[in-house]
């Protein structure tokens, strides 16, 4: 009887499939059993509201990790989110200042952001940043809420850089990419947008889906990450990875 209590308390002690931590340099960094991200905080000289996607895969119980922290733009500034304004996209204009922790469970992390305010336009705005990630996913979940001036219209877009994909794939509620890297390795990114108006045509060389909505009000999208180090062949096994 005493062992099996001893089973039970070591099975609840077990580490969470899917966490997010600050590191030593200020940055965000939350990971499942399979893809690993990094969101820059407020130390970090590199402004961006996009995830980085650092290459993970597991082999085995074995991590294999490549971390690329000083070339954020490999992922292509995957899940970069901004207000469109006169047809320019206005970003955050500093990293993220605070992070809370909503809910932890053996399954998935939920955290919190925000964005200090910055003029997008002629209105001056703020961002507050939800993500959720649980384990076996490619991808986390996202929704911002953008405060400005009460009961207007925005424009929200999110999606990733697309100059350096090799090949891309649109369907109705997403946008992947595929690119070769040195090396010979590859990587998988894309935007996942079921309520939104999505375009491989977006402004400023940028694959986006667009969603309107009042200020105050979550605009709701996935954002995807996958290595070829994990066993993905290519643009047809990435969707087919991610269920798509």
């Amino acid at each position: 009887m005493i062992i099996m209590a001893a089973a039970v308390v070591a099975a609840c002690q077990k580490e969470p499939a899917a966490t997010a931590v600050i590191d030593e340099n200020g940055d965000c960094i939350f990971e499942n059993n399979i893809v690993r991200f990094r969101l820059n905080g407020a130390s970090n000289p590199v402004v961006t509201s996009g995830f980085e996607a650092i290459l993970k895969a597991v082999d085995g119980k074995e991590q294999v990790v490549n971390d690329r922290k000083a070339a954020v733009a490999a992922s292509m500034n995957d899940g970069g989110s901004a207000l469109v304004v006169n047809d320019s996209l206005y970003y955050p204009q500093a990293n993220f200042d605070s992070f809370e922790i909503v809910e932890q469970t053996p399954t998935h992390v939920t955290f919190t952001l925000t964005y200090p305010r910055w003029l997008a336009g002629e209105d001056t705005v703020s961002l507050t940043r939800t993500i959720t990630l649980r384990e076996n996913n490619y991808h986390c979940l996202v929704t911002d809420v953008y405060e400005g001036p009460v009961g207007q219209n925005m424009t929200v877009a999110a999606g990733y850089a697309k100059q350096e994909a090799d090949s891309h794939k649109t369907g109705k509620d997403y946008i992947l990419a595929w690119r070769n890297l040195p090396g010979g390795d590859a990587m998988g990114v894309g935007i996942l947008m079921p309520a939104g108006e999505l375009t491989y045509e977006g402004l400023e060389d940028n694959a986006l889906g667009y969603y309107t909505v009042k200020f105050g009000r979550r605009v709701d999208y996935g954002v995807l990450s996958g290595w070829s180090k994990a066993g993905i062949s290519g643009l047809d096994d990435w969707e087919a990875k991610i269920g798509l």
